[in-house]
């Protein structure tokens, strides 16, 4: 998102489709909390991965370090969110920071 590559729950859900997460995910499902169940339905885990973008999304949202349009769909960067790209600053740090 920080780079603009990924612009919209779309995208991210293809996008995740090439990480080793997915591939670890559809290896194993049960260890990622996917059941057998939804694992039979959605073998390509498309639904799993729009649920993980959009509540990953509002969580960005309400730190800040995104703006997430949920109605439409859309991501923006912040200048939060990019700094704490740029500099590795992981999204539970920030979380924490806003709490205080």
């Amino acid at each position: 998102i920080a780079l603009g590559t990924v612009t919209n729950v779309e995208e991210a859900v293809k996008w995740l489709s090439y990480t080793y997460l997915y591939v670890r995910m559809r290896a194993n499902p049960l260890a990622y909390g996917i059941n057998y169940k939804t694992f039979q339905m959605d073998p390509a885990l498309e639904l799993y991965r729009k649920e993980l973008v959009v509540e990953t999304g509002r969580k960005l949202d309400k730190a800040r370090m995104i703006r997430f349009e949920e109605r439409t769909g859309y991501f923006a960067s912040t200048d939060l969110g990019r700094t704490a790209s740029h500099f590795y600053i992981r999204y539970n740090t920030i979380e924490v920071d806003l709490a205080q």
